[in-house]
């Protein structure tokens, strides 16, 4: 079975996988793509929604990641910087960085990620996949992911949630993450709203004749995926849009502050939201509860970590206890000694952040736990999301094989219907 050796050479060899014209079937999920990867980013407005946060109508930067062609070569690789955009984004960029315990200047050197930024679209049309950060995260937080999806065929697209990302940078204005604009209530009405919203924009693009998006999109193919909020996020999604057709919540979170009992944010603006590596405060009295709502009826891949010290174990049930009432197909990962922070990007934003990165440490600086290798991890991840929307999305009996089968029993605990 592959190590974490196995993605350390991937990295190295990812800038030369050749590209490839037409794909007639999904590839192996073990492996990464047949395409090389483009980003963009993109800003896309709701005329029909007012933002309670800015006073105007609800603006989503999103990123885009999606398979190229050959020509990528003849365009730069992405930096962590281009994230940022303008001068003054990558000014809050490194105070977000700070809040996080990271430096900037470094993570932009040694970021690792393969897509060409602004490359050409590959010719074809792909499926859909939206996916939401999590609570004060943001929206390339799970660029390992979205990469190997755009590399397998995908075009991933992935917004801000203005008001409930670290930090939003707009077009006119910066929001920064605080508790002004972390009202838990709207913020849980909004994120379902904009995940519907970036569907129909996106097909909208995509039936047109002059945007880059144009004839590259199956509109009945559309799946989401989600981290943490972002994964109660994708199952309130499905309540509000029929076409969506598979989702994945990783890690959800059923719970956030409510504002009498917020922590305080920064000087920075970044909230002050870490203890031991949690993203949600885990006192009873802190938190407010979400019902997830409706019974999920659509295919179901449930991502979870079995020591997560934000949701912790109530979590876990809340999560497991969602996958177990669900009547469509349906899969529970429940990685073994990982934490709510190893299906992000924070291991290279800080390595020592702890709650499923690198360590725990008492008072005294003694390692009390060390969590699982968040780099392989993030590879099975990968492995199953991939066959879980070739199965479900390109209707690929190869894939929906693969998922018929625990592949990992050493990293995971695997369940299915």
């Amino acid at each position: 079975m592959p190590t974490s050796t196995f993605r350390v050479l991937l990295w190295i060899l990812l800038p030369v996988v050749p590209g490839v014209c037409q794909v007639s079937q999904a590839a192996d999920p073990l492996d990464w793509g047949p395409y090389r990867v483009g980003v963009r980013t993109e800003v896309f407005v709701d005329e029909t929604r007012n933002c309670a946060i800015t006073d105007a109508p609800r603006t989503l930067v999103t990123e885009i990641w999606y398979p190229t062609t050959n020509a990528a070569e003849e365009y730069p690789v992405n930096r962590f910087a281009d994230f940022w955009g303008r001068p003054a984004g990558v000014a809050v960029g490194h105070l977000a960085m700070a809040g996080f315990g990271g430096s900037f200047q470094k993570i932009n050197e040694n970021f690792r990620n393969v897509a060409h930024r602004a490359a050409p679209l590959h010719d074809g049309r792909f499926p859909l996949l939206i996916f939401s950060h999590g609570n004060g995260g943001l929206r390339h937080q799970n660029t390992f992911q979205a990469e190997y999806l755009a590399s397998h065929g995908y075009i991933v697209a992935a917004p801000d949630h203005t008001g409930n990302a670290a930090v939003t940078v707009l077009p006119d204005r910066i929001v920064p993450y605080n508790k002004d604009t972390r009202k838990a209530e709207e913020q849980a009405d909004d994120r379902p709203h904009d995940i519907s919203f970036l569907i129909s924009h996106l097909t909208k693009l995509a039936a047109s004749t002059d945007h880059w998006l144009a004839n590259r999109l199956t509109p009945k193919e559309i799946g989401v995926f989600g981290h943490s909020f972002g994964g109660y996020t994708s199952c309130r999604a499905i309540e509000l849009d029929d076409r969506i057709k598979a989702i994945i919540p990783m890690t959800l979170a059923f719970t956030v502050f409510p504002d009498d009992k917020e922590e305080e944010a920064n000087e920075d603006g970044v909230a002050g939201e870490k203890e031991n590596g949690n993203e949600d405060n885990k006192d009873d009295g802190a938190q407010e509860n979400f019902d997830v709502g409706e019974i999920c009826t659509i295919p179901l891949m449930v991502i979870l970590g079995d020591v997560d010290r934000t949701v912790d174990e109530r979590g876990n049930k809340r999560s497991t206890q969602y996958f177990e009432q669900a009547t469509g197909a349906r899969y529970l990962l429940n990685f073994k000694d990982a934490g709510h922070f190893t299906f992000t990007e924070m291991p290279q934003l800080n390595p020592d952040w702890g709650d499923g990165v690198g360590v725990e440490r008492d008072k005294e600086g003694n390692v009390t736990f060390t969590f699982s290798d968040a780099a392989e991890d993030q590879r099975i991840t990968n492995v199953y999301s991939i066959a879980f929307f070739d199965a479900f999305l390109k209707h690929d009996q190869n894939a929906q094989a693969f998922l018929n089968k625990d592949h990992f029993p050493e990293e995971l605990v695997y369940r299915r219907n």
